[in-house]
């Protein structure tokens, strides 16, 4: 168990009206692949996370990731500014209509662009019934980080009403307005965190996971056990599951690791980790 702080009743009140839905767990696996890395890589005792997926589709990918993408070995670290290219939401939900895609055993990764987009993507998302519903946040490829107000109280409408968890995905910096007016409004899924904001992009890897902890440790401390939270950012081994299990993560999300097409024919390679994140 992770140590509770002092609280204000205003926060007794909120803790209390959201414990239950804590109390059972998640409903997905210790071991997430996350976005888009889920699309294409999904290992057996693994969960998923589709996306991220707009509200238009948003082309030119294969040419972002062509110009953008690059690795840097002394870092242990990419870049990118892929920008959410993706085939919008209509893809998936043709896919599922037509029968070749079952989504209610991953995750869905959402970003919209405006209140209008944003409470579109939540209710069609929640109407294909996923294991739950990631809200992208803070992709730094696609501008300032904002929310419309209305935002996370639908989203814990959402939870209470159709039974599908909501994570908010936080920025690595400049996240605590953002956890402040999700708990305010209900919700007490995070995944700590996305990619670091570089004048090239995107940085993930290596650098994110001292980020990521500091985040996680910082979120633990001030919410005990009434948030779950989602550890990832340069995940590669065991001890970095470890790593991130002492910071206070329930489940870990795994993302650069997999960029590698041998992932998409063997995932040999995730066995230990997988082991380590059940364990």
């Amino acid at each position: 168990m992770h140590p509770t702080p002092e609280v204000t009743q205003h926060e007794s009140t909120v803790a209390a009206t959201t414990q239950a839905s804590l109390s059972a767990g998640s409903r997905w696996r210790p071991t997430i692949i996350s976005a888009p890395f889920g699309n294409y890589v999904q290992p057996k005792g693994c969960t998923a996370t589709l996306g991220t997926f707009t509200s238009m589709a948003r082309g030119g990918r294969v040419a972002q990731i062509v110009k953008t993408v690059r690795y840097y070995p002394r870092l242990k670290a990419w870049v990118n500014r892929i920008g959410l290219r993706n085939p919008g939401l209509g893809w998936v939900e043709r896919k599922h209509a037509d029968g070749k895609l079952d989504p209610t055993d991953k995750l869905i990764s959402i970003h919209g662009f405006d209140e209008t987009q944003w409470l579109d993507l939540l209710q069609r998302c929640a109407d294909l019934k996923p294991l739950g519903v990631e809200l992208n946040m803070s992709c730094p490829n696609v501008g300032d980080v904002s929310w419309p107000a209305s935002l996370f109280l639908a989203s814990a409408e959402v939870e209470q009403t159709q039974g599908v968890p909501v994570i908010v995905k936080l920025p690595p910096v400049r996240y605590a307005d953002m956890v402040r007016a999700a708990i305010d409004a209900g919700l007490t899924r995070f995944h700590a965190c996305n990619t670091l904001p570089v004048p090239a992009g995107g940085l993930s890897g290596a650098p994110l996971k001292p980020v990521a902890l500091a985040c996680i440790s910082d979120l633990r401390h001030q919410y005990g056990d009434t948030i779950e939270i989602t550890g990832g950012g340069g995940i590669r081994e065991p001890k970095d599951i470890e790593d991130y299990r002492q910071a206070g993560a329930d489940t870990f999300a795994i993302g650069t690791k997999v960029m590698n097409p041998l992932y998409l024919v063997s995932h040999g390679g995730l066995r230990e980790l997988i082991d380590c994140a059940s364990g």
